[in-house]
């Protein structure tokens, strides 16, 4: 009786749980990694390049890659040479980037052959622009 008992709390609780909104630690891994290296290159240690080369890094070890994830990443790592190069400053960079990631879910919506994996690192960036995710 107790055994029963016992099975029909694990049930209801583990039930309760499928009812929680389901976080993507990926994501979360990203946005703290992303946060170390701005502190670097705020610090002057590494450039804007190398943060994203070293963010890229981090992105192909929990993620790997996605067709829409390595789109924005390059375009994302080109910005970031043009910021260290002094041709645009964050304002245009973060415009850019916008329009970017606007176009690739526009794109992402419409194709009717997208992999199974999920863009996180697209949806990453999403957040990170104040767009909504894919």
């Amino acid at each position: 009786m107790l055994s029963k008992i016992k099975s029909l709390i694990l049930i209801v609780t583990l039930s309760g749980c499928a009812a929680m909104p389901w976080t993507d630690t990926r994501e979360d891994a990203l946005r703290q990694e992303a946060g170390y290296l701005a502190g670097l290159v705020k610090k002057n240690k590494i450039n804007k390049v190398q943060a994203a080369d070293r963010l890229n890094i981090k992105r192909i070890n929990l993620i790997g890659q996605n067709p829409y994830d390595d789109e924005v990443f390059a375009y994302y790592r080109h910005l970031a040479g043009e910021r260290d190069r002094k041709r645009i400053d964050q304002d245009e960079a973060q415009s850019l980037m916008q329009k970017k990631l606007s176009e690739v879910r526009a794109r992402y919506r419409q194709d009717p052959g997208k992999s199974g994996k999920t863009p996180v690192f697209t949806n990453f960036m999403m957040e990170l622009y104040g767009l909504p995710s894919l």
